[in-house]
């Protein structure tokens, strides 16, 4: 009685609290110093920051939150935030209008502390290595804010802690992810089971079904976790805000969606296995009325009509569909290719974070060579958001789920060298004269994929990564189709796109060549203008190391078929001089884009000068359709069928590859496997 009448006293200047009257679905996070608070829609992950600092301003944070749901027994509510600031080690006490009040708690343990929560008018905290305590918040108890000790034996590493609806205590440790049940009597900490993530959980809620809701303070991540399941596995459920000092607490026994809550969701209409709800995690949108897809908002009639199919989906080819938008905002999308009843995050992507425009946009739908014939499911999200996936919330935005039908129609695919695998093109670049024949004046890898139907070429596609420089020249590089005319490719469904140093692919310009009626691709202007090094050369020396920084992917496909005469296996890369750079004494200007250089036996475009053919070492003869050799049948360009290794620069290919002089010999008859690795001398190439 006597520490009751003490702390009587000590707060009797304390400000006039309002508690709070309602059981909130939203929850409350707490950031920062000084501290901000957000409300945080964990259906969708947004959030709007409800005050600044708290109410006197004082500039300090707290965090060991719990929210105490109580009604006195005259019911009236005494209802509050409860926790720790960490900046002066106060414990306190915060109403609906954030005014603070500091509760003066008797044998407070020493030092600060961040894992806290309410329940039964009582408030639970913990620190690692210290122990687990609890606080009587009841001002008519006896031991009104005495600290009770329940264990000093804490081990698991905690950020924060939260009740489940049935009075029990759950916990995360950080460093392993596995989750633990504290009993509140013993503090006795039982495993549950791995969650599967890691990382710092600040903010920990329950709703009234008993999901655990965890907040990563790294990246603002939400995942729900159902601590009563065999498989506690943590799961994707929102987007939050994201904070290196985060605490959070909500109303237990409130649901996620209250009889009070006037904002308009939106959520996919697949069947159940894709998620439709909130029980599946189902996709979810906070329609804010801005963006949506196509003409009619969420909510009016025939709303999902932002996807247009302009041909069928076949097997193996490209569709053109129309996406229509309100705003300029992002795409995400997938098909389940394979009809099993969910959408693959990865595999069955088929537009991530597609800049739309403000009305109609034309999309290349690429349809996998092995998609299941029949009826699918298509899952289209739009909103400001990138990254998102086929389940969660999102704070913006519309999700719309179509059924679509795939046909086969005999569409088959071929890869060269395979699906993964490369060939590699090399050149040199001082043709008509053989220069030190290093072969690594220009070096990329090269994958080709030919899509045939009815036997003959539907698509092509191109993928390529540039793996050396060893000329101080600059050159292009190109890629001709022969046979082709570049007036049959199908500018809607192409595709062509760059990869620099790893990154997500970027969309880049129509590559097509202007004014060739023979359908070349310009890949780039300049291999230079491609890679940063420090070095002289790219990639050509063991003591300057780079990794390699220039991919790209071209999808080439046609408004008609084009005859079978026109399908190869590399089809005609090739390298020709930029434009307005020197090139070598033997040229009085600079030749520009009418130097070509080809694999042997390749013609020149109708772009190259014919009449530096036969000159120099060259033995170039178009009547014997021989291009691109000397005398003694060298080329300068040439093509591996694996991923090879290049001669350093200045060292000889027969230097590297001693058996490449008895290839050429035996007219290639002999020591086929020249390029191999067990035929190389490994001193002499780049590692």
């Amino acid at each position: 009685m006597r520490y009751h009448l003490l702390i009587l006293l000590l707060c009797s200047s304390f400000t006039m609290a309002t508690p709070f009257e309602t059981c909130s679905g939203k929850a409350y996070l707490f950031q920062r110093k000084p501290l901000v608070v957000y409300e945080v829609n964990l259906l969708t992950g947004n959030y709007e920051q409800v005050q600044g600092t708290i109410a006197s301003g004082r500039n300090i944070n707290i965090n060991g939150l719990g929210f105490d749901y109580y009604f006195n027994e005259q019911g009236q509510s005494e209802s509050y935030f409860y926790g720790f600031s960490t900046t002066t080690l106060e414990f306190m006490r915060l109403d609906k209008d954030f005014n603070e009040t500091t509760l003066p708690l008797i044998n407070q343990p020493g030092g600060s502390f961040y894992v806290g929560d309410v329940y039964d008018h009582h408030y639970y905290f913990y620190r690692t290595g210290s122990g687990l305590y609890k606080v009587n918040l009841d001002e008519d108890a006896d031991n009104y804010l005495v600290v009770q000790t329940i264990t000093n034996t804490a081990r698991v590493q905690l950020t924060d802690f939260a009740f489940h609806p049935d009075h029990i205590l759950y916990g995360i440790d950080n460093r392993s992810g596995v989750l633990h049940r504290f009993d509140i009597e013993t503090g006795v900490a039982t495993a549950v089971g791995n969650t599967g993530v890691t990382g710092t959980f600040g903010a920990a809620y329950f709703d009234s079904d008993g999901y655990m809701y965890i907040s990563r303070n790294q990246d603002g991540h939400i995942f729900r976790i159902n601590p009563m399941a065999d498989d506690v596995s943590a799961e994707f459920f929102a987007y939050g805000p994201s904070s290196n000092q985060n605490d959070g607490a909500r109303c237990v026994f409130a649901d996620l969606i209250t009889e009070d809550d006037t904002t308009q969701y939106d959520f996919g209409d697949a069947p159940e296995s894709y998620g439709n709800s909130v029980d599946s995690n189902g996709p979810r949108h906070e329609f804010q009325g801005e963006l949506y897809l196509g003409m009619n908002k969420p909510g009016d009639d025939n709303n999902n009509d932002g996807l247009g199919l302009v041909t069928g989906l076949v097997k193996g080819l490209d569709s053109p569909t129309v996406i229509t938008a309100s705003e300029e905002a992002y795409l995400q999308a997938w098909v389940d290719w394979n009809q099993d009843g969910v959408f693959s995050a990865e595999d069955e992507q088929i537009a991530k974070n597609q800049r739309l425009q403000a009305g109609s946009n034309v999309i290349s739908l690429e349809v996998p060579v092995d998609a299941e014939p029949g009826v699918t499911w298509a899952r289209l999200r739009y909103g400001s958001q990138q990254d998102i996936g086929p389940l969660g919330g999102a704070i913006d935005g519309e999700v719309e789920d179509h059924q679509v039908v795939v046909t086969d129609e005999g569409v088959s695919y071929s890869y060269y060298p395979s699906a993964d695998g490369w060939t590699t093109l090399a050149y040199e670049d001082l043709w008509p004269y053989e220069g030190d024949y290093d072969m690594n004046d220009v070096v990329f890898h090269y994958r080709t994929v030919t899509v045939e139907q009815a036997g003959q070429l539907k698509r092509v596609d191109f993928h390529g990564q540039l793996v050396a420089i060893g000329a101080s020249y600059h050159n292009g590089f190109a890629i001709r189709v022969p046979g082709v005319q570049a007036s049959a490719v199908d500018t809607q469904a192409m595709k062509y796109t760059h990869i620099v140093n790893g990154a997500e692919a970027t969309l880049q310009s129509n590559p097509i060549e202007q004014g060739s009626d023979e359908l070349i691709a310009i890949i780039t202007g300049d291999v230079w203008q491609l890679v940063d090094t420090n070095c002289d050369f790219y990639r050509t020396s063991s003591q300057c190391m780079d990794d390699i920084q220039f991919e790209f992917e071209l999808r080439l496909p046609f408004t008609e078929l084009q005859p079978a005469s026109s399908i190869s296996t590399l089809y005609d890369p090739f390298i020709f001089a930029t434009p307005n750079r020197y090139h070598g004494s033997y040229f009085n200007s600079n030749p520009g884009r009418e130097w070509e250089m080809h694999l042997a036996d390749m013609a020149p475009t109708e772009q190259a000068d014919t009449g530096m053919l036969a000159t120099g070492d060259d033995t170039s003869s178009q009547e014997q359709q021989r291009f691109f050799k000397n005398a003694n049948n060298l080329p300068w360009a040439m093509e591996m069928a694996t991923s090879w290794k290049h001669p350093k620069s200045g060292v000889d290919l027969l230097q590297a590859y001693p058996k490449f002089r008895d290839h050429i010999l035996s007219n290639k008859q002999e020591f086929k496997d020249w390029y191999q690795s067990h035929r190389r001398v490994d001193s002499q190439v780049y590692p």
